[in-house]
């Protein structure tokens, strides 16, 4: 059974932080965090994230909904 990590219960930039680091080679970096519709929908113009069908910020109320979403596209894309 995979463990799904679950970004709902860190703070924004330790998430953010996080994602840039692991996909470092992308050059994420990081925004504050009422910037993160900005952030979320210029990732899903990166050829991983697009190609794995990551979702922008629409339809998503609070950035931690959206980066759980998004981790869970990308945990199904990597299968």
């Amino acid at each position: 059974m995979a463990v799904v990590y679950d970004p709902r219960n860190v703070p924004w930039d330790h998430w953010c932080a996080r994602m840039a680091e692991l996909f470092a080679a992308n050059q994420l970096g990081t925004v504050p965090e009422e910037n993160w519709r900005i952030w979320a929908d210029g990732i899903t113009g990166i050829g991983y994230f697009t190609q794995s069908g990551v979702p922008d910020s629409r339809g998503f109320e609070t950035w931690q909904d959206w980066a759980f979403a998004l981790t869970n596209t990308m945990k199904l894309a990597a299968r």
